[in-house]
């Protein structure tokens, strides 16, 4: 399995993100337009987003670390009014983290159990398995779509990633990212149990690998429905594969999805 690729990917896109940082920096400030969001871009505090994490959740320098490059692509948006939803809630730690760093965001969580106690006038939960697009589409039917970020850190299995991929992409605004996290799971030799097949064809990373390698690129999942594979070949602008050298082998990917013209 060859996940370099991914990575030379994946850091040529940061060094542009950072590239398009100091260009900024050495202009005069202006207004930009970040999705359909009209916000003044103010000096990035790069660091801020791992300060919220602390121990509170796995995402920051504690854990995988994932915050450091997140930050980079979303701090565009640290003032507006933009809307997130994370599938995973756990003890609620990634949900106050975002809802620091984004003082005005409406904040949205998908858990299999109730998490109701972690509302707020800014934050929302629902009940559903993520696995189960009827579920997915109560969901929206309460809630909307239309989201800038969207998260998936809930049960990590081959199925629940990529049906989730499939069928919420669709809700995330134009310019908007859909983030899968710990796709090491995908490697079984370190953490078997999350439904990859002998021959690792499943997997979201193989998924991602094959998407990434294609010509042109093409998403081949079992768990997707046809539209919905078709929906991603047309509409997703990257997908930014990263892998952190540590001792949990941290992987994610941000897929970006295309504007509208």
């Amino acid at each position: 399995m060859q996940i370099s690729v991914g990575i030379s990917i994946a850091a040529i896109l940061v060094s542009s993100v950072v590239a398009a940082e100091t260009d900024s920096e050495s202009q005069p400030k202006k207004s930009r337009s970040a999705a359909s969001h009209a916000v003044q871009v103010r000096p990035a505090r790069l660091g801020e987003l791992t300060r919220l994490a602390g121990v509170r959740t796995d995402k920051g320098s504690f854990g995988h670390n994932y915050t450091e490059v997140y930050e980079r692509f979303l701090f565009q948006w640290k003032d507006a009014p933009i809307r997130i939803c994370e599938i995973g809630v756990e003890k609620g730690g990634s949900l106050a983290m975002w809802a620091d760093y984004f003082p005005k965001a409406k904040i949205f969580a998908i858990d299999i159990e109730d998490k109701a106690s972690m509302q707020n006038a800014r934050t929302k939960t629902f009940i559903a398995d993520q696995s189960k697009r009827d579920q997915l589409q109560s969901f929206i039917q309460n809630f909307g779509g239309n989201f800038d970020v969207l998260i998936d850190d809930g049960g990590h299995t081959m199925d629940q990633q990529q049906i989730s991929l499939g069928y919420l992409f669709r809700f995330v605004k134009p310019g908007g990212y859909y983030i899968v996290e710990d796709i090491h799971t995908s490697l079984p030799q370190f953490y078997p149990g999350y439904g990859v097949e002998p021959d690792g064809g499943n997997s979201t990373l193989t998924m991602i690998e094959r998407y990434i390698r294609g010509a042109p690129p093409k998403f081949e999942s079992k768990y997707m429905l046809p539209e919905e594979m078709q929906y991603l070949n047309e509409n997703v602008e990257f997908a930014d594969l990263n892998f952190r050298n540590n001792s949990v082998h941290s992987i994610m990917c941000i897929f970006k999805k295309k504007q509208q013209h």
